[in-house]
């Protein structure tokens, strides 16, 4: 993994930890709470920031391939949605994993880009401007 990647994974990381906290606190807050709720929010967020570090992953093999880049991406694209999956269904099954906290910390890094590039494009508006 170039260093990029791992840098890009990392901000990801922090950020949808970050809404995962916000997640147990509002739980909290609504009365709803129970350690399940922490491990099905915690659950989701591993899933979360390991399905885009496999996707930045297979991103990057594909980028160094010159033919077959279309397959990979698609067994990739199927091997995600599969381990997203069986996660959902693993949180739906067990007891201790609320599966409603499971499902949805798996927007979260789409929601952590949006963040990302909200600030990075201000930063660099601001330093545009000096």
């Amino acid at each position: 993994m170039s260093k990029t990647l791992l840098k890009e994974i990392r901000n990801i990381a922090v950020c949808v930890f970050i809404l995962g906290a916000i997640q147990v606190l509002i739980v909290a807050i609504s009365g709803f709470f129970d350690l399940s709720a922490v491990f099905g929010t915690l659950l989701g967020c591993g899933i979360a920031i390991f399905n885009f570090a496999l996707m930045g992953f297979i991103l990057e093999v594909c980028m160094g391939r010159k033919h077959g880049a279309t397959g990979v991406m698609g067994v990739g694209y199927i091997a995600r949605l599969a381990i997203i999956g069986a996660a959902v269904v693993w949180a739906m099954k067990v007891d201790y994993f609320n599966y409603v906290c499971a499902v949805i910390p798996l927007i979260f890094p789409q929601i952590s880009i949006f963040i990302i590039n909200r600030i990075r494009s201000k930063k660099e508006r601001k330093a545009d401007k000096e």
